[in-house]
């Protein structure tokens, strides 16, 4: 009986303190606060006026100055339900070797526990780690590193991380489609003939 009691007094300690050993999730990257007006980061990022997101129209893009280990990268801010607020950082290190992104990931490990989700390809050229949050406010958060031995237009060749408030990402969404309703074009036909639409 008293070998019970002592063996559910010590599980209730190491649980107890690996919840307070738990940190909290991330909500800073490079000294750029997530949910922070991006008008106060302006040390970080360089001159010029936001550029809209071709394919995120809701949010705004500031291109972030290099700066001692990372090589630059960008925020994106709300432009509709929290306008200047920031919603993602991303950043590229400097160091784009594979056995420093092994390093971080360790790190990352050490810190937040193991990650969510592998966000890498089948054929080893990209390896990618992604840890899942909710922070105080409910807030979904994702935190995202990945290498890629990959090279050419449509890859990113080294070592990045990201930083997401997706509570943000869909608010800003969702603001700018209420503002901007979509009319509902006629169906086009399928073509008879694929002549002229293929590379020739």
């Amino acid at each position: 009986m008293h070998f019970v009691r002592f063996l559910a007094l010590a599980l209730f300690v190491l649980l107890s303190t690996t919840a307070l050993a738990q940190s909290p999730p991330p909500a800073s990257l490079g000294g750029i606060d997530l949910g922070g007006d991006a008008a106060r980061f302006g040390r970080y990022l360089h001159p010029g006026k936001a550029k809209p997101m071709e394919d995120a129209p809701s949010l705004s893009r500031r291109n972030i100055k290099p700066s001692g280990a990372f090589r630059g990268g960008y925020l994106l801010a709300g432009t509709c339900a929290f306008p200047g607020r920031v919603a993602r950082i991303k950043l590229k290190y400097a160091d784009d070797g594979e056995e420093f992104f092994r390093r971080l990931s360790g790190a990352l490990m050490d810190r937040y526990g193991l990650p969510a989700e592998y966000k890498g390809d089948l054929e080893g050229q990209v390896l990618g780690n992604k840890w899942s949050f909710t922070n105080a406010q409910g807030e979904s958060i994702s935190l995202i590193v990945q290498h890629s031995d990959a090279e050419g237009l449509d890859h990113d060749k080294g070592n990045v991380i990201k930083l997401t408030n997706w509570a943000l990402v869909d608010a800003e969404r969702l603001c700018y489609e209420a503002r901007r309703p979509k009319a509902t074009p006629p169906p086009t036909p399928a073509p008879a003939s694929l002549d002229g639409l293929l590379p020739r």
